[in-house]
């Protein structure tokens, strides 16, 4: 304590010396910059250690050649991510893949600042700030994604985005401000088909808060006009995806992944279309005879996406019941998976060998945490709104975040869910590090009672 006062008491002086010796001092002092330093070195380390990797549906995007200004569209592929690497490969086709990863690196580091600012915004304790900042920056399996030429990277930050237009909007409420967050939805649509629940989740938002908060309705009507709007395009791009791709839809990539998991739950006999049943049925005995796991990850029928969707629907309508149990066997069977992944390839040295120990030692978290987590803030949102008589809107966003990504995932795919779960994490460390801060704030009780009741 003696050397961390006298160091401060040098700063102080040093920083009377003149305007830019305190300017000097502020930027020394400042907890940002540390956070972005700590986090630039783990990260650059933890680079290195990573190879630029591509998946199989990486080609689809570096190849998309879809005009979107002609109404052309790719039906396995949204447009936000093939234009933003063909704004890079403006930059140069060469190494093009090393151009996007290092875009995507450079976006990913910047979003540590908002991050910074947004928890900055709700939380009382400096340290826990600084804590859950730092985490966030050097949290290495999400940092992985990064060198990976898939959207993760960018949805990530695309979540981190969603939230702070919400916290700009929470602290003070504007028609524009509305109607710029909305709008924002449509744009994450584009870049990831999952983030589709957030349409409903922020018709939700200012459907309550139309209810709740009298003196912000004209901004949640602002707020559900641009609704409107967001539908109208989703609904435009599908039609625009019915005549180039012969579905109506946003992505016929979620065809793909429904049917596997209809014939993964043994539903697919009961879709009122026995053709596309017993193509199914030979596709399974061939994979059979070839001696693969029968799966259907790998099942392709050669019918139109429309009649493959009617199907699809039509299964779960004829059983109800066998879908829903084969959907809570799925959260079961993940109880004890860890959230975390990684997907880019680590180099055969030493040093990716040891990150890659720390990587599955530190950053280790089953899902039966994750639901417990979910259920027990749930309670504690009713509860909080109900004692304080305030509705804590931060925290609603931040859970329908968080729980909309897992249904998509658990709804929606048939493997691979902590990769489709990514995006919510910047969400659930500031949902996490919220109740550090108030177990802190709450060592003062007068200073408990000052806590604001809209976090």
């Amino acid at each position: 304590m003696g050397k961390k006062n006298d160091l401060q008491l040098r700063l102080a002086s040093f920083a009377q010396k003149g305007s830019w010796n305190n300017k000097l001092v502020k930027i020394i002092s400042a907890h940002l910059l540390w956070i972005l330093i700590i986090s630039g070195i783990v990260r650059l380390i933890y680079y290195t250690a990573l190879l630029n990797t591509q998946a199989f549906d990486s080609a689809g995007y570096i190849n998309y050649h879809a005009n979107i200004l002609k109404g052309e569209t790719d039906g396995l592929r949204t447009p936000v991510y093939p234009y933003f690497i063909k704004l890079i490969r403006l930059f140069g086709q060469q190494n093009l893949i090393d151009h996007v990863i290092t875009a995507q690196v450079v976006i990913s580091f910047l979003s540590i600042i908002l991050f910074y600012k947004i928890v900055q915004a709700f939380f009382r304790k400096r340290s826990v700030i600084f804590a859950a900042s730092l985490l966030y920056g050097i949290m290495l399996p999400v940092i992985n994604f990064d060198k990976l030429i898939l959207t993760e990277s960018l949805s990530v930050t695309c979540s981190l985005i969603f939230i702070y237009m919400m916290v700009g909007y929470l602290q003070k409420p504007q028609n524009i401000k509305a109607w710029i967050l909305t709008l924002y939805v449509f744009i994450a649509i584009m870049l990831r088909p999952s983030f589709i629940y957030l349409l409903p989740l922020v018709i939700a938002f200012w459907l309550l808060r139309l209810i709740v908060s009298k003196k912000d309705r004209k901004m949640c009507l602002s707020g559900l006009a641009a609704s409107i709007v967001v539908i109208l395009l989703i609904l435009g791009y599908s039609n625009l995806n019915k005549k180039n791709a012969g579905f109506n839809g946003i992505s016929v990539v979620s065809n793909n992944n429904e049917l596997a998991v209809l014939v993964n739950a043994d539903l697919y006999r009961d879709g009122n279309d026995p053709e596309i049943s017993a193509a199914i049925k030979s596709s399974l005995k061939q994979q059979q005879s070839a001696g693969k796991n029968e799966s259907g990850q790998n099942i392709v029928v050669p019918f139109e996406p429309e009649r493959v969707h009617k199907f699809i629907i039509n299964c779960i309508k004829n059983q109800p019941a066998a879908y829903t149990r084969y959907i809570g066997n799925k959260l079961l069977e993940l109880q004890a998976t860890n959230i975390f992944t990684n997907y880019a390839a680590h180099k055969l040295s030493f040093l990716a060998f040891r990150v890659e120990n720390i990587e599955y030692l530190v950053f280790c978290v089953t899902f039966n945490i994750l639901y417990i987590f979910l259920v027990l803030d749930l309670i504690m949102i009713f509860v909080g709104w109900a004692k304080r008589k305030e509705a804590p809107w931060f925290k609603i966003v931040l859970w329908s975040l968080i729980a909309g990504q897992v249904a998509v995932a658990i709804l929606g795919g048939y493997s691979e869910y902590q990769r489709l779960i990514l995006p919510a994490m910047p969400a659930l460390i500031i949902l996490l590090f919220s109740y550090i801060d108030r177990i802190y704030f709450a060592i003062d009780k007068d200073k408990l009672k000052s806590y604001p009741a809209s976090v």
